[in-house]
C-alpha cells in the first residue's frame, strides 16, 4: 500500500534498506494500467530493473528516502508499584 505521496511510471525510486534503485516501468492494479497511484492505494510496480524486493522493504523516492534504522532511543515511564 501507498502511505504517502504519487508515483507514476518514469518516477526513480530506491529500495530499502538495500538502497537498490531503478526507475517506476508502470503501475498496474486488477483493474488494468495507471497513469499515477497516490496514497491509500494497493497496486503492483513493475520497474525497468530486476531489484530483489522483498516482504516489508520499503521503497521511497530515490531523491528523498527514509531513514532506515534497527535500533532507536526512548524513554520508558514506569507507572506500577513492581519494578520493572
Amino acid at each position: 500500500e501507498i502511505v504517502s505521496g504519487r508515483i507514476r511510471p518514469g518516477d526513480k525510486i530506491k529500495a530499502l534498506p538495500s538502497a537498490r534503485e531503478s526507475q517506476v516501468a508502470k503501475i498496474v492494479t486488477y483493474d488494468g494500467e495507471l497513469p499515477e497511484a497516490c496514497a491509500g492505494q494497493s497496486v503492483t510496480l513493475t520497474l525497468t530493473d530486476e531489484i530483489d524486493i522483498s516482504r516489508g522493504d520499503m521503497i521511497a523516492a530515490a531523491a528523498s528516502p527514509c531513514a532506515v534504522a534497527d535500533q532507536f532511543e526512548t524513554r520508558i515511564l514506569w507507572m506500577s508499584d513492581q519494578p520493572m
